[in-house]
This record gives C-alpha cells, sequence and structure tokens, in this order.
C-alpha cells in the first residue's frame, strides 16, 4: 500500500527593513538636516536630489574622491607600457636602422606614449567612476516609494541604511523625525519572485533570434551558389552610366560612346615648343631621337675579365656592356655649353632648395655621393648597392651641362629619371648649383678678388 507525503509548501521570504527614507520640500533644509546626520555619526546614508545642489558634499562631510589619482596612474600606466613597448620593438626585438637614426629616441615616441596615456586614462575615469559609485545598479528597494518618484521633479529626501552601526529602527526613526521632514518612510526589501516576467523573456528570446539571423544568412550565403541576381542596395553605385568601348550612346549629342581627344591637348609631361636646349640641353635634335631618352639605369654590371678568366679559352666572348655603349652614344650628341635661361642669384639660390631636397640624400650636401641613404646602403653590405659618383671628379667635372641636364631628366645606372617630379626650370637651377659646388671645391681662393671673398663670406 502506497503512502503520500505531502510536501511542505515553501515558506515566503520575510520582508526585511533595509532602510529609512525622510523627505524635505526645501533644499536648504535638506543642507541642515545632513549636517545633523552627520554630526550624529552616521556613515551609510545618503542624499536624492532633482538637481545638483552646491554645499551638499560639505554638508554631508564626503571626502575628496580618489577618482584623480585612478586617473593619474592610469595614464602614467599607459605612458610606461607605451616606452617600454616601443624600446622593446625599435632597440631590442627588431632593431632597424633609418638613414642614420637612433633605434631609440625619446622625442619619436611622443605620439604614442600620448595616445596611450590619453586612452588609459580615460578607461581609469570610466570605469573608476561605475566602481566608486557601485554601478551598474537597475533595481533600488527606493524605487518602490511613491513618494520618491517626486525626487526627479521638486523634492529632497534623506536615505539612511539600516547597514549603518548605529542604525536602529526606532532611534533613527525618532532622529529623522527630529528633522522636521515631511515625512518618514519605511523601505523594506523585495520579496517578490526573482524569475524575469514571462513577456520579457519572451521578448529577448525574440531579439536574441533575429539578432542571429544576420551571421546565419551570410554563412549561408558563403558556403552557396546562386543564379538569381544579388539585391543591389545601392543600384546607383552598381549599375553606373558607363558603356564599353566602340559602343553607342544618347548621352552625347554625336551618339559616340567614345569621346574624341579636344582640338590641342597635350598629354601631360609631353608639351615641348620650339626651344631645344631647354627642354632637352642639346643643341639640336639627332636624327635618332630615341638615344635622348637612353637612361643608363642597366643594373648588370658585366666584368669581362672576370667573367673570361672563369671561362676556358674556346668560350665565346663575354657580352657587351650595354651601359658602356649607350653612354659612348650619348657622348656624341650636341649637348648646350651654356645655360639657355639667364642664371641670377635667385636661380642659384632654387637650385640649392630643390638639390638639398633630391640629391642630397644619396649624393650628399658636398656632392661626394656621401647622402644619407648610401651611407645605410654601404653598411648593409647586400652587394646590389652602386655607390653615387662624386661631382667632383674629373670626368663628373668634364660633363657639359646640358649632359648633366639629361641625366637628371633621364637618370643614369641607379639614379631614375627626375623629369616627372622636377619641372625644367629646376632642373637647370639644380645643374647651376652643381657646377657651383664643383667651382668651390676647385678653384685657389688667392685668385679671388677681395670683394668676391667679402660676398662670398657673407653668403649663407
Amino acid at each position: 500500500m502506497a503512502t503520500t507525503i505531502e510536501q511542505s509548501e515553501k515558506t515566503k521570504a520575510e520582508p526585511e527593513l533595509i532602510g529609512l527614507l525622510a523627505e524635505f520640500d526645501d533644499p536648504q533644509a535638506l543642507i541642515d538636516a545632513s549636517v545633523k546626520v552627520r554630526d550624529a555619526g552616521y556613515r551609510n546614508w545618503d542624499t536624492h536630489t532633482p538637481f545638483p545642489l552646491h554645499g551638499i558634499d560639505e554638508a554631508m562631510g564626503i571626502k575628496f574622491t580618489i577618482l584623480p589619482w585612478i586617473v593619474a596612474a592610469c595614464g602614467l600606466t599607459g605612458g610606461t607600457i607605451a616606452v617600454g613597448m616601443q624600446y622593446w620593438m625599435n632597440a631590442v626585438d627588431y632593431p632597424f636602422m633609418i638613414s642614420g637614426k637612433p633605434l631609440f629616441s625619446l622625442p619619436a615616441c611622443i605620439p604614442i606614449i600620448f595616445e596611450l596615456s590619453v586612452l588609459l586614462a580615460a578607461f581609469g575615469a570610466f570605469f573608476g567612476m561605475l566602481g566608486l559609485n557601485q554601478l551598474p545598479k537597475l533595481y533600488n528597494p527606493l524605487f518602490k516609494s511613491d513618494a520618491f518618484r517626486r525626487v526627479t521633479n521638486d523634492r529632497f529626501f534623506i536615505s539612511m541604511d539600516a547597514s549603518d552601526a548605529k542604525f536602529s529602527e526606532i532611534d533613527s526613526g525618532e532622529f529623522l523625525n527630529s528633522l522636521n521632514p515631511i515625512s518618514v518612510e519605511e523601505c523594506w526589501s523585495d520579496v517578490s519572485s526573482p524569475k524575469l516576467p514571462r513577456n520579457l523573456v519572451l521578448a529577448l528570446s525574440l531579439v536574441g533570434v533575429i539578432m542571429l539571423l544576420p551571421p546565419a544568412l551570410v554563412a549561408y550565403k558563403r558556403s552557396t551558389t546562386t543564379n538569381t541576381p544579388r539585391i543591389h542596395i545601392i543600384p546607383d553605385m552598381d549599375f553606373q552610366p558607363s558603356l564599353k568601348a566602340q559602343n553607342t550612346t544618347n548621352l552625347f549629342p554625336d551618339g559616340r560612346e567614345i569621346r574624341p581627344s579636344i582640338k590641342g591637348a597635350i598629354p601631360r609631361g609631353q608639351f615641348k615648343d620650339d626651344n631645344i636646349p631647354f627642354y632637352y640641353g642639346l643643341k639640336e635634335l639627332p636624327e635618332d631621337q630615341d638615344v635622348v631618352v637612353i637612361a643608363l639605369q642597366d643594373e648588370k654590371k658585366t666584368d669581362a675579365k672576370k667573367e673570361d678568366a672563369k671561362k676556358p679559352a674556346d668560350a665565346k666572348p663575354a657580352p657587351v656592356d650595354a651601359a658602356a655603349e649607350a653612354a659612348k652614344k650619348l657622348d656624341k650628341l650636341p649637348w648646350v655649353t651654356e645655360f639657355p635661361m639667364p642664371v641670377t642669384e635667385k636661380m642659384m639660390a632654387r637650385g640649392k632648395e630643390r638639390f638639398r631636397i633630391y640629391c642630397s640624400v644619396c649624393h650628399g650636401l658636398s656632392g661626394d655621393g656621401d647622402g644619407l641613404v648610401s651611407l645605410r646602403a654601404m653598411e648593409l653590405l647586400q652587394g646590389t648597392w652602386v655607390k653615387p659618383a662624386s661631382y667632383h671628379t674629373d670626368n663628373v667635372r668634364k660633363l657639359p651641362i646640358g649632359r648633366l641636364f639629361h641625366t637628371i631628366s633621364n637618370g643614369v645606372r641607379k639614379m631614375p629619371g627626375y623629369s616627372a617630379q622636377i619641372p625644367p626650370e629646376d632642373r637647370w637651377a639644380i645643374v647651376l648649383y652643381l657646377k657651383a659646388l664643383q667651382k668651390s671645391r676647385n678653384t685657389d681662393a688667392n685668385t679671388l678678388k677681395d670683394d668676391e671673398k667679402s660676398k662670398l663670406r657673407d653668403t649663407k
């Protein structure tokens, strides 16, 4: 015979007194009451006002917040991390020399130090404020008080926590009544079910399902194929009014899709007037104009002697050096020996400025081929760098100015052409400054006149 045991019904939790709530209708009354609560020795209590109330901090005896110290500590931590990180990356883990600069330099680290200091200081301010204010706090039993709802409108409150060591339900209640409030209300703990409302659970579940749909749809589309066209959210971007070449169109009166070139239009960099010396550095153009654009940038060096020594006697002869052949063709051209534009001090200053921007990084400020880029390349010893020639060697000094202009325009060996970056006027100015460098190195000061010496001393 089975015996039925009746389970005892779960007893409901009894509400507990969690504090007292005193209501005031005047800001000054709240401040006066706060002074008395502070002097009475209570610690776990707070004030609630509809707007910031000046003087309430002093009345409550609130000490200065430690939040600035938290922010300062986080900022210093961020700066320290930035310095250590950059020192490790640049000077220890992956040292990389750039143009002779130091591996670690504090001024170069300032941007990252600033960014990390501000970032961690902001984190410290945000999360420190949340922690000190015990936030987020989504619910407080005070919210159940009908009177407390006016705290955002025109009422002022003092809430006293029952966890205070000096709290007593009777004595603390009488003390608050002695402060002449409008009313004193007891606050009890909430004993209702902790479960979320059924409607809220359903709504949150629906939102979760909807949030899973986009990634699920993306995963499905990536793993499948389809013959239907995709959805064009912005059709103007996908279907632009452009046609294929050789087609007709109704956009233009002549019905042609390809537009004819504008009469008199010249491609960029192709304009050359009759001033051949100015644009080419030549007295006249040769019949074979391909020679004019020869750029001696053949990186393959052929050492005929070494190749012949390695090969047997019956081997084929070494190939002809293309760079040497190109140089011979350039030597035969009628280069100009006079500047095709007026030589002025302004032109010299411009040439010096452009030389230091484009040329000095490889050739050096004095033209000896000891620029920072060249020095760094020579230190690496990779065998692929050709040191720039010094401007002060005999063969370079004897070159006509037209040939120097051609070299700047079209390049030579490792040096690229600068015709796209430097206009012809500036190229001639650089040539002028280059000749001045050569003259300064190969001129005896004793042969100069006194006024020339004085002018050189005054020139910066």
